[in-house]
């Protein structure tokens, strides 16, 4: 039985790239009726994103705007 591979990768970069799928699906929400399969969709894609976020960072919310102050 052969052991699972392991690829190494830029923390960085994944979140870099996570932002920016991150940034699409807040688009399609912003653009969609709410609670519509459209909108489910691309809401179910944040949630995700929040996820793997957190478990790359410990910070669910690593992409959330945060108030000034």
């Amino acid at each position: 039985m052969s052991k699972g591979r392991r690829s190494a990768f830029c923390k960085e970069e994944v979140l870099d790239k996570l932002r920016v799928g991150r940034d699409g699906a807040m688009m399609v929400c912003a653009g969609a009726q709410p609670f519509k399969d459209r909108y489910n969709k691309a809401n179910a894609i944040l949630r995700s994103i929040d996820d793997l976020t957190e478990d790359l960072t410990g910070d669910r919310e690593y992409f959330w705007v945060k108030p000034h102050g």
